[in-house]
């Protein structure tokens, strides 16, 4: 799963995306962060790399009131730019 969203502040972004709570419930719905990145074109954008492990607890977490919450809080600037589904790995 690959997500672009813009942000007030990556550092504020940042300190709530890494909370161990909002970590417990990314896993709860298989996802398990693999890299965050800064957008090279703008540094108010994040990237967020994911492995994916149930195409249906993934999207019950990107709707969900929790990761709401959490975007609330960690300042982020309106909907993603993206959001990218790959369940399936390429080996």
């Amino acid at each position: 799963m690959l997500v672009k969203q813009r942000v007030a502040s990556v550092e504020r972004w940042n300190t709530v995306f890494r909370d161990p709570e909002l970590d417990r419930v990314r896993r709860e719905h298989g996802l398990v962060v693999t890299g965050t990145y800064i957008d090279a074109g703008d540094p108010d954008t994040v990237i967020v790399v994911m492995d994916m492990h149930d195409l249906t607890k993934a999207c019950e977490f990107a709707t969900s009131a929790e990761l709401a919450a959490a975007r609330e809080r960690a300042g982020a600037v309106g909907a993603p730019d993206g959001v990218w589904y790959g369940p399936q790995r390429i080996q």
